[in-house]
């Protein structure tokens, strides 16, 4: 039972983290939706997206390569996280020299903050590096109390800054930048991460940074796919509809974030699980019940928000934002669909097979811009989210079928099948919100819970002693 309470743990801290950070964006969107006008929350939001979408870009996700082969090996740490550092500041000299740019229309203004979105950027994507290391030199409490320290700092500047000074726009990046910087601070001096920097072992031992890269670069393209797909989306609607509609979609696409906070939480302890006891015995079984625990958090999660999202609306939503909500039913199931496909992507790092993610990740993007591109001037922002789950939908049949090639994880198809169904059933009904569409979504809610419920009891059994649990 030991890897499973190493599993616990990680998620407790790994929740920590997400409960200071994520949920802090959450708090703060009363204020953004009320101090700041469409066109600004518009910039605000892109902005956001170009700094997590640039990310792994800019960096090629060098830091997850270094994640799993420190794991593997830890007398090799130094030069892994030299090279993870040194490509991370290439990524700040690269992008202040693309800043002219941002000054194109498609960015909808953004090339007016460009020094503070540059500054964004490194406030955001160091304390991220800095996090990975952390998991790989087990500080994992330095995880919680550097996204803490940062949450906190992040919102009284922006309660103080925006609706106290009121200086719009730019009390939003100030109190970004300070708050998300701070964290830097937590990881250099408490968890003295300057130590794992080491120049000479990193010029002797060259050779080993081949299959870093060979392992890393097909994960860029894999993590880029939902980026891609909601950064281009906005750069159709901009164009078309213009950077109003765009922060329109943008509110709509922050409630469905709620998730976010409970996937990323699971999917960073799995991923490291799953990479710790890679090479343990009974890894098929430890998989199988992962997806079992996993899914039923995800579909329960996904059913509850849709079931709660126009009373989450009233109180997230201000002024004309409000009217997009019916939205968020289709970007659940886009990110339900999402959650599943970062599960099996995980078992392709593990057994360090990057390179198949990348076909799926390519036909699911291309599939989401088309549609997107194709319906926007009749449907409207529509179209944006359903390109979404029509990407989504393709990552999945593709990554189900292909996975089995290395594990056939028992991902309970019938049950599975009968979730979703319910779960696309409920999406329908709160999106054209038809008669009782209430009531119908309570009794999808209730349904979908009961199925994962059960579907759990041989887990509860096993917890309690009953009997031995069989996936």
């Amino acid at each position: 039972m030991g890897k499973y309470k190493n599993l616990l743990v990680n998620v407790g801290i790994f929740g920590l983290s997400a409960v200071a950070t994520k949920l802090m964006a959450f708090i703060l969107m009363p204020l953004y939706t009320l101090y700041l006008s469409t066109e600004e929350y518009g910039i605000m939001d892109m902005a956001t997206i170009m700094v997590t979408t640039l990310f792994p870009v800019l960096t090629l996700l060098i830091s997850e390569g270094m994640l799993r082969f420190t794991l593997d090996d830890k007398s090799k740490a130094a030069f892994y996280i030299t090279e993870t550092m040194l490509v991370m500041l290439a990524s700040c000299v690269l992008l202040a020299i693309l800043l002219p740019v941002f000054d194109l229309p498609i960015f909808g203004g953004l090339g007016r903050y460009k020094i503070w979105f540059l500054l964004s950027y490194a406030a955001l994507c160091f304390p991220s590096v800095m996090g990975t290391v952390a998991r790989a030199m087990d500080q994992m409490k330095l995880i919680a109390y550097a996204s803490i320290l940062s949450a906190l700092i992040m919102g009284v500047l922006a309660y103080a800054l925006i609706a106290g000074m009121n200086l719009g726009l730019m009390g939003y990046f100030y109190s970004y930048i300070v708050g998300n910087g701070s964290a830097i601070l937590v990881y250099l001096f408490a968890g003295k991460q300057y130590q794992f920097i080491d120049f000479t072992v990193w010029r002797n031992n060259a050779s080993l940074r081949k299959q870093l890269w060979r392992y890393s670069l097909p994960l860029a393209p894999n993590s880029l796919c939902n980026q891609i797909q909601t950064t281009v989306s906005r750069f159709i609607i901009t164009g078309v509809l213009g950077i109003s509609a765009s922060g329109l979609y943008a509110a709509a696409s922050k409630i469905p974030n709620l998730l976010n906070v409970l996937q990323q939480i699971v999917q960073q302890a799995w991923q490291l699980s799953a990479f710790q006891e890679f090479k343990s015995s009974g890894l098929k079984h430890f998989y199988d019940v992962i997806w079992r625990v996993y899914h039923a958090l995800m579909s329960i999660g996904s059913a509850l928000v849709i079931a709660l999202s126009p009373f989450i609306a009233k109180v997230l939503m201000q002024r004309q934002f409000y009217s997009v909500w019916p939205l968020i039913s289709i970007l659940v199931l886009a990110f339900y669909l999402g959650a599943i496909n970062n599960f099996l992507g995980t078992i392709y790092q593990a057994y360090m097979r990057t390179k198949p993610l990348l076909i799926a990740t390519i036909v699911g993007t291309v599939s989401c811009l088309a549609f997107t591109a194709m319906f926007v001037h009749s449907w409207g922002i529509l179209a944006a989210a359903l390109g979404v789950l029509v990407g989504s939908l393709t990552i999945f049949v593709i990554r189900v079928i292909d996975i089995r090639r290395l594990m056939r994880v028992d991902m309970r198809p019938f049950p599975t099948a009968i979730t979703m169904g319910l779960l696309a059933a409920q999406s329908v009904v709160t999106l054209i919100q038809c008669d009782h569409y209430l009531s119908l979504s309570l009794i999808c809610l209730l349904s979908i819970a009961g199925a994962q419920c059960y579907e759990l009891k041989p887990l509860i059994n096993l917890m309690f002693g009953r009997r031995k649990y069989t996936a």
